[in-house]
């Protein structure tokens, strides 16, 4: 594959996860303010679930096929923001194995795009 691709590739997972993690802020941030301020009640993110399906339209097709410690894996890396390290002993396989399965999701993402 180009390593351009594979560039386009890994940043989706990157987006993907850091979106999830910044809209989860955002709203703990919202249930913060309510809680202390009357004027917040009524605020939600509306568009979370459509930011959030955007992201996992392509993912879900192509990780519900691997296994459960491979979807862990990425769960991990681009959601959880684990390090690599962190991933392996978790999961009890080794680094270069992980790289090897975000390799496979990068791929797929690469076609399905």
């Amino acid at each position: 594959m180009d390593k351009e691709k594979r560039k386009k590739g890994e940043e989706y997972l990157k987006k993907w996860g850091q979106s999830i993690i910044d809209i989860e802020k955002i709203q703990n941030d919202i249930n913060k303010a309510k809680n202390n301020n009357n004027i917040f009640t009524d605020i939600q993110i509306k568009d979370r679930e459509e930011i959030v399906s955007a992201y996992n339209e392509v993912l879900d097709d192509i990780i519900e096929n691997l296994e459960d410690y491979q979807r862990d894996i990425i769960r991990y890396r681009y959601r959880y923001k684990n390090s690599w390290q962190a991933i392996s002993l978790k999961v009890h396989i080794s680094i270069r194995q992980c790289f090897n399965i975000k390799n496979v999701v990068i791929n797929k993402i690469l076609e399905s795009i």
